[in-house]
């Protein structure tokens, strides 16, 4: 049992372990892209205090960028600014711009890419579909990532199986060899860094390949993995009225619920559409919002607002916030990195262990066995039938 492990677990590692590593290690830069981001674009970083009518922030960005509408604005939180999302339909595809604003002085201070600077642009496709979305597509190589994410599984579920040294010998599997070789010293730190950080890693993995497959899993069992919305929160039939301005919106759903923190405000496309503002109502396993209230855009009526702990609302801010690494602050952030950078490290000592035991069978095989400088039987005393 143990010798067919090790081979399953030493097969699956060298074929799929390339593809793991770029994807852990792809996340842990994505954990402090926002971090790269501000290095790299201080202008677009100055927030002066103030507040600013949302409806100016708006404005602001959609005269920016004539003949795009803004559809979605983020309240600033981390950084400190306004972040609008505006769009437009260039020939049948959405053309997309993020463009941060400063909230002191409701100044457009510049977009980031289109969606993200070219470097990050390819982080996320290597991170989720292994630069094969455009080729396959992105439910295809969504596959393909959970593949990678269940191959993760097993390798740390056999290596789990592989160090355990049973419960007498417990402390001897934490312990690293120094000076008896490079084998005895690699083993050693592939086995103890590997035990170490296998939970970490397979929640990763776990939330990881839920975020690829979940839906597909859950639709076997007539599960939805969204929140099901009554239609009436979605559509207005109040159409033949001025809507409302933005601020107007906005005041409307603090003042129904004054404990809730706003995130994010979701504008109308179209003329039947109603608002959806993202809210925090107290404490969110993911880290942002875990409410979502929907309102009339042209009577300014709460038209409903979801259940922050109904079993599937749960379950998604749960699987993000373990995944994204969105709650918990700094050391949060910067453990969840080096855990990413992990399965680099596990990659480079097993293959070191590998060729290091292929030389020693080499050895073995090249080297003739020793034999005896006279024939057996010539050694042996003879004893005649006369004696």
């Amino acid at each position: 049992m143990r010798r067919t492990l090790l081979k399953l677990h030493l097969i699956v590692s060298l074929f799929l372990g390339l593809f793991i590593v770029v994807i852990c290690t792809t996340g842990s830069m994505l954990v402090v892209e926002d971090d790269i981001q501000k290095m790299t674009h201080p202008l677009l970083y100055q927030a002066t205090p103030g507040d600013t009518p949302i409806h100016t922030i708006q404005q602001n960005a959609e005269q920016a960028y004539p003949g795009f509408n803004a559809d979605r604005v983020d309240i600033p939180n981390e950084d400190g600014l306004y972040h609008v999302r505006v769009t437009k339909d260039v020939n049948g595809n959405t053309a997309t711009h993020t463009v941060y604003v400063d909230p002191g002085t409701g100044k457009v201070l510049g977009p980031v890419g289109p969606e993200r600077d070219a470097f990050f642009t390819k982080v996320v496709q290597l991170h989720r579909y292994l630069l094969v979305g455009d080729l396959l597509g992105k439910t295809k190589a969504s596959l393909i990532g959970s593949v990678m994410g269940l191959g993760l599984i097993f390798i740390l579920v056999t290596g789990a199986y592989l160090w355990w040294p049973g419960l007498k010998k417990f402390a001897s599997g934490f312990r690293i060899i120094r000076k008896k070789g490079k084998l005895p010293l690699n083993q050693g730190l592939h086995k103890t860094i590997g035990i170490v950080t296998i939970p970490f890693l397979l929640v990763f993995a776990i939330t990881g390949t839920a975020l690829h497959v979940d839906k597909y899993v859950f639709g076997w069992f007539g599960v939805n993995t969204k929140a099901e919305i009554p239609a009436a929160w979605t559509k207005t039939k109040t159409k033949d009225k001025e809507p409302l301005s933005l601020d107007v919106i906005v005041q409307n759903a603090k003042e129904a619920f004054p404990q809730n923190q706003l995130i994010r405000v979701q504008l109308p496309v179209k003329p039947d559409q109603t608002y959806q503002l993202a809210m925090k109502d107290g404490f969110s396993l993911n880290g942002s919002n875990n409410v979502t209230v929907y309102e009339d855009p042209y009577s300014g009526q709460i038209l409903g607002k979801t259940n922050p702990y109904a079993g599937i609302t749960f379950y998604n801010a749960l699987k993000k916030g373990l995944h994204y690494a969105t709650w918990g602050g700094e050391p949060v952030k910067i453990f969840s990195v080096i855990m990413g950078l992990m399965p680099l490290f596990l990659m480079i000592t097993g293959l070191v262990i590998w060729q290091l035991k292929v030389r020693v069978r080499r050895k073995k095989k090249k080297t003739p066995a020793t034999t005896p400088a006279f024939p057996l039987k010539a050694q042996m005393p003879t004893v005649s039938a006369s004696e």
